[in-house]
Order: structure tokens, then sequence, then C-alpha cells
């Protein structure tokens, strides 16, 4: 039988529960941002999972001759994460900064939406923000299918894509 275990406060650090606290750690964050690593160890067993995960996954550059930058290098080379050179980068990426936009008053008048994409829509009303993954739980279809009909709204000016994988209403 596999259980979880749970990882509380005061729990003792032990290796065998590193490779579960990285799953767990890729999985919660938003995004991983790999500073120095080696090829081999936690952080990149962390970075490849976040990268399977559909994570934001950010790695920063090194002398490509300190083992501890090797790691962050082959994650660029690779493309699996994107290079990170200043902090504000981040910040842009992840859409943390606040948005001096104004909000549109008006949404477009008689647009037409079929079935499944008014679904979508009333799933996105639910709440302010939705992640992909949860929108096309609720809806009942595929994630690629919830994928390409969000990309449909947003282009009838319906939604709005949010870094993450999260979408709004406009």
């Amino acid at each position: 039988m596999h259980y979880s275990p749970i990882f509380l406060p005061e729990t003792e650090f032990h290796r065998v529960n590193f490779p579960t606290r990285n799953r767990l750690i890729a999985g919660m964050a938003h995004a991983t941002v790999v500073i120095e690593s080696g090829v081999q160890g936690g952080s990149m067993n962390t970075a490849n999972l976040a990268h399977q995960y559909g994570r934001e996954l950010f790695a920063v550059p090194g002398r490509y001759s300190d083992h501890k930058s090797q790691g962050s290098h082959q994650l660029i080379v690779q493309q699996k994460a994107q290079l990170l050179s200043d902090p504000q980068e981040l910040v842009t990426d992840l859409g943390w900064e606040k948005d001096s936009r104004p909000k549109s008053v008006q949404k477009t008048l008689f647009t037409q939406l079929s079935q499944e994409e008014k679904k979508v829509v009333e799933g996105l009303q639910q709440r302010s923000k939705t992640h992909l993954d949860a929108l096309a739980l609720e809806v009942g279809q595929k994630i690629s299918k919830t994928a390409a009909m969000l990309m449909e709204l947003e282009m009838k000016g319906v939604v709005r894509a949010l870094p993450g994988k999260y979408y709004e209403l406009i």
C-alpha cells in the first residue's frame, strides 16, 4: 500500500522524503526557478517535474565552467526553462504586476456563441478567474477541447488568458 506522507513543520529531514516533497512543490508552485544546480540532483528533479506538469520554469544562467551552473544551462538549452536574468521578468511573466489598464466597460453586443461555448462561459462566471483543468472538469470536456474553445472565445473578445493557464471573462 502506498501512502502520501504529511510534512508538518516539525518533520525531520530524511532523504527518502525528498522526491515526494519535490513532486508536491513542483505541482503546487505557479513557477519554479532554478538558480544553481548541477546536471543531476534535487533541483533538476523538481525542475523536470515542473516541466512535465506544464508549470512555468525559469533558470538563472551562470558561468558554464561552474559545475553548479550546468543544470541551469541544460534546462535553457533543452528549452525546458526560460532564461531569467532579471527578477522583474518573473513578475511580468507571471502577471504579478498590478494591471493599470482600465477594465472594459461594455462587452461586445450580440456575440454568437455555440452551446458548448456557452457552457464554458457559464463555468467562468462562477469565479473571477479559473484554471483550465478545473474548467474542463466542470464542463465535462477534455482539456484540449476546452483549451481550443477558450482560444476561440479569446478571439471573440469574451475571455482573457492569464499566466499559469488561468482564464477570466472580459
